[in-house]
């Protein structure tokens, strides 16, 4: 856990007991704290900029609402990415299907990449970059997510499982399996860059 998120956690952790006891103010801190990162992730599931706009209000408008019966979490970040997937989730199962939302291994997730700092000109920086994406894609949905939580969100391997409602044992396995097939997939020197990249998004 890097310095910042390590801020991010106590804080959070304060404005949590200040809402619990009424403190407005403080939702709407924890709202400004996580509701750019929440976007980000439900952005990864959807193009639906409203849908995503409006299951982060939800999310924070059901814990005003309901904060004299909610627990204090573990970690506030990953009970706020939690519950806030399984909003998303149930949005787009509903607006699609018309049904009952139920947690499946099929659905969207997109992670993109950001190569401008890597030392490389011209030609070469965009067909690197198409080579590292098109390894990315070729990753399934759940191992793109898990992906995200791990290198951009600095989630653990407990966190991440708890995020995405799987076991650890599962969340390494798919971590594994991931590292596999980019390993197979690109040369030596490109997952270097690939990994190299991943490590910068923790700390910028």
């Amino acid at each position: 856990m890097n310095i910042q998120h390590s801020k991010h956690s106590a804080s959070a952790k304060q404005y949590w007991l200040l809402l619990k006891n009424g403190d407005a103010d403080a939702l709407e801190s924890l709202y400004k704290l996580y509701s750019n990162a929440l976007y980000n992730y439900g952005s990864k599931f959807s193009i639906d900029k409203d849908l995503i706009k409006e299951s982060i209000q939800e999310l924070f408008v059901n814990i005003w609402i309901r904060r004299e019966f909610i627990s204090h979490p573990a970690d506030v970040k990953n009970y706020l990415f939690k519950s806030f997937r399984l909003s998303v989730f149930k949005k787009t199962s509903l607006l699609q299907k018309n049904q009952e939302y139920e947690e499946t291994e099929d659905y969207p997730f997109s992670v993109s990449l950001s190569i401008e700092d890597v030392i490389i000109e011209g030609e070469a920086k965009d067909s690197l970059k198409r080579k590292l994406e098109l390894s990315l894609q070729g990753l399934t949905d759940r191992q793109k997510e898990a992906i995200f939580l791990k290198f951009y969100e600095n989630l653990s391997y407990d966190e991440i499982a708890e995020v995405m409602g799987i076991s650890v044992k599962a969340t390494y396995k798919i971590m594994a399996r991931s590292l596999n097939f980019l390993r197979e997939n690109l040369t030596k020197d490109e997952l270097l860059v690939l990994l190299t990249l991943f490590y910068m998004k923790l700390y910028n």
